[in-house]
């Protein structure tokens, strides 16, 4: 057995470990998780003939479903969904392991900044739903990159029914066809993409329309999370009387299930969010179309590929209305490309222990906002600080990669093309 395949094993080892531990914590403690309040809740549902409504697109429900044909009572239905999520946390892994091996870098270092930030963000793994279409997206990504068109870009609306962000992938994908003038490849994923949702969505829409309406207007009226980059920069304001604010519960009525910041200017901002994400995401794809026509050596290519991934979802993490700390999960795999194929060294490092400080002062934070203070209308000046100081360190990350995608566009580099022989030239 080579060292790789010994270091996949040690890997899903130590993670099976770490979610064997997470299982005997919430029983111990007799926590009220996520996934037994609101996905048994919804997978319960469906076993009584009922089809839920949620904030998640319609293939959503059948991971919900999953545990619950195993186990009918909550804890057991817990059990379930955190093996279901470890399994696709192993496939993750394995997808790093492949797809650093087709880069031609070394996949021991992918596996491990993979595992280390999974493992520091274990709570949100194992109690939310992101790392499902994250896993998915990497998947995407593995095959695009390989040359495996058609399953490429099913995989990538399959995860798009899943949860919307990764349509943020089709136009990083298409804008490569558009550079190379390959009109033929950007017709052929285009209909493939629409063949992956339509198989999804058109049953939906003759079962239950609202199934496809239904998340897509609960996200477009929610109010400003108070996690949310835009909330957590008018807090401070607040602090010095400058602006009203108040907390308005997830428990509350029209809270669409979050902690919200609410409040005159809070209520303003909430609404042009949306629309300047989306404009700053098509501007910048549109500027990685241009970064992209200039390089010539692949390796190039494939790291601002993962760059540009990177930072298009930041984009529409950071400027949302939204920020739930487990959107993190949905950057590992693409950070971790991006510091493998990054070739400055030491500014690979200061990001990884930049994104490994982050990681941790979210779990620091959440374990004071809801073990200590007990969250809602409690949260407190320091939590609120403490996710500011979180997100400034994001969008710390974010520019320091663009900084390097610029350049990389502006230098190049004199080392060997070490991704020359990839199917796809990215």
């Amino acid at each position: 057995m080579d060292r790789v395949k010994k270091m996949e094993i040690f890997y899903t080892v130590l993670l099976a470990i770490a979610f064997i531990g997470y299982l005997i914590a919430i029983y111990v403690l007799d926590i009220e998780t996520e996934v037994i309040r609101d996905r048994f809740t919804d997978a319960d549902q469906l076993f009584n003939g009922d089809i839920p409504i949620t904030e998640y697109p319609p293939l959503s429900l059948i991971f919900f479903v999953i545990p619950r044909i195993f186990f009918s009572d909550s804890f057991g239905y817990n059990i379930g969904y955190v093996i279901m999520i470890f399994v696709i946390t192993i496939i993750g892994l394995h997808l790093m392991r492949r797809t650093a091996e087709s880069l031609n870098m070394n996949p021991v270092w992918a596996m491990t900044i993979y595992s280390v930030l999974i493992a520091l963000l274990l709570e949100y793994v194992a109690d939310r739903y992101d790392i499902i279409p994250a896993v998915m997206t990497l998947a995407s990504f593995y095959f695009f990159i390989n040359k495996k068109m058609p399953v490429a870009f099913i995989i990538l609306a399959l995860a798009m029914m899943t949860k919307l962000y990764p349509a943020i992938l089709l136009p990083i994908y298409l804008i490569i066809y558009m550079v190379e003038r390959d009109w033929k490849g950007f017709a052929t994923g285009t209909v493939w993409f629409l063949i992956g949702a339509a198989v999804v969505a058109l049953p939906c829409l003759l079962i239950e329309p609202d199934l496809i309406m239904g998340f897509m207007g609960y996200h477009s009226v929610r109010p400003l999370e108070i996690d949310s980059f835009a909330a957590t920069l008018i807090y401070p304001f607040s602090l010095f009387g400058l602006t009203d604010v108040w907390i308005q519960a997830s428990t509350d009525a029209g809270s669409y299930g979050s902690d919200n910041l609410r409040g005159p200017l809070c209520d303003a901002v909430a609404p042009w969010l949306t629309p300047i994400m989306m404009v700053l995401i098509v501007l910048f794809i549109l500027w990685y179309g241009n970064v992209r026509y200039r390089l010539e050596k692949v390796d190039e290519r494939a790291f601002v590929l993962s760059a540009a991934i990177f930072i298009s979802l930041m984009i529409f993490i950071l400027v949302g209305k939204v920020l739930s700390s487990q959107y993190i999960i949905w950057v590992v795999p693409f950070l971790a490309l991006s510091l493998l194929l990054m070739k400055d060294h030491k500014l690979k490092w200061r990001i990884f222990w930049l994104s490994v400080a982050t990681v941790v002062l979210t779990q620091i934070n959440f374990a004071y906002t809801y073990l200590v203070t007990g969250g809602g209308e409690s949260i407190s000046s320091l939590s609120i600080i403490m996710i500011l100081v979180r997100n400034l360190m994001l969008l710390a990350i974010t520019l320091l990669l663009l900084k390097e995608i610029r350049n990389v566009r502006n230098h190049g580099s004199s080392d060997e093309d070490r991704c020359s022989d990839l199917p796809f030239k990215c």
